[in-house]
């Protein structure tokens, strides 16, 4: 199909009769149709604005994103600072769990070793009071013996005299 003269007259007559025209020579950014096309001067501001919006927004952005990362940094050092505190804690609560726990072995251990020691102690002080008792009664024994003897030598002396002392008188009488 040949584009003549003819047809692009026919083309052109048919833009001018309809909205095309109006919508080809608008901008793309216009509204719709029926407006009238704004000034250079208030699209320009507008656009100035809305470059102004989109740069504050953008740093607003960035400087939440900063106190957010800046928020993050600080609950993690605080979390780390927790965490080995508690470490620090847990570790303390250790070293005095033990160490309670030595010290009362060794205290456990000495009454041990004390009641053992008292028990010792009882037992020879026991056997030495045995000892003197029997010590002491065998003493007894021992003089009640030799005072049993002297009486019956005090006897046999006296048996032994009152007999001499008859047998002298009989000599003198006869």
């Amino acid at each position: 199909m040949h584009i003549t003269a003819e047809k692009i007259k026919e083309a052109a007559e048919a833009l001018e009769s309809t909205e095309l025209k109006s919508f080809m020579f608008q901008e793309p950014t216009a509204g719709p149709l029926t407006r009238r096309r704004r000034s250079s001067r208030s699209t320009g501001r507008s656009r100035r604005s809305t470059r102004g919006t989109r740069r504050s927004t953008r740093g607003t952005r960035r400087s939440t994103r900063r106190s957010t990362r800046g928020t993050r940094r600080s609950t993690r050092g605080t979390r780390r600072s927790t965490r080995r505190s508690t470490r620090g804690t847990r570790r303390s609560t250790r070293g005095t769990r033990r160490s309670t726990r030595r010290s009362r072995r060794s205290t456990r251990r000495s009454r041990r070793s004390t009641r053992r020691s008292t028990r010792g102690t009882r037992r020879s002080t026991r056997g030495t009071r045995r000892s003197t008792r029997r010590s002491r009664r065998s003493t007894r024994r021992s003089r009640r013996s030799t005072r049993r003897s002297r009486r019956s030598t005090r006897r046999s002396t006296r048996r032994s005299r009152r007999s001499t002392r008859r047998s002298r008188r009989s000599t003198r009488r006869s």
